[in-house]
């Protein structure tokens, strides 16, 4: 009796063992087949890019809107028609929207003798964007929308900051919601070039 229950206690340890090595095994394949940093943050990128398409309708009508600079002047979107443009929507009470600036500014202004033209869409009150812009300087217009832009079709946007970069026929070549890096946008715009 007493050499069955061993010989069941060897098999049941047995078994067990290889069950867990299978089980083991399984994970470690599974882990193996998981998708790699760059494919996650490629993964990221795409989920938060808008097609086309849907930006291009906001887009029609925004360019048809006149909103004033900081100085109060109006300032149509019709000015810029031609060239390559890079509308950023933002406010200053958004902080992606505050940290991207700087980068933006520098890129403006290594695009600017090309032909591209970067503009801001505040989504904010003027004052508010005075007094951002007196701490960290722009170096291309901003536009003032308002804080509540009523739903304008131009202004529906489900996010900030949000990024549209627009050919020389005024067709979206790219859209993103939140931040955008430098080595996303440049590409775009030498490809427009």
């Amino acid at each position: 009796m007493k050499e069955n229950r061993v010989i069941w206690l060897v098999g049941a340890t047995s078994v067990l063992t290889l069950v867990s090595i299978g089980y083991l095994g399984y994970r470690i394949y599974g882990m193996s087949q998981l998708p790699s940093q760059e494919e996650l943050a490629a993964q990221a990128r795409m989920a938060r890019q808008v097609a086309p398409e849907a930006a291009q309708a906001g887009i029609d009508a925004l360019l048809a809107m006149n909103f004033t600079d900081l100085a109060g002047q109006p300032q149509p979107f019709a000015q810029w028609k031609g060239k390559v443009l890079v509308l950023n929507y933002w406010a200053s009470w958004c902080k992606p929207c505050v940290e991207e600036m700087p980068m933006l500014s520098r890129v403006a202004e290594q695009f600017a003798a090309k032909g591209v033209q970067f503009v801001g869409v505040g989504l904010d009150e003027t004052e508010k964007m005075q007094a951002f812009t007196n701490k960290t300087p722009v170096s291309y217009p901003l536009l003032a929308a308002g804080a509540s832009p009523n739903g304008a079709l131009g202004l529906t946007v489900r996010g900030l900051p949000y990024t549209v970069v627009l050919g020389r026929d005024g067709k979206v070549a790219y859209s993103v919601y939140g931040g955008i890096k430098e080595a996303d946008l440049t590409p775009v715009l030498e490809k427009l070039l």
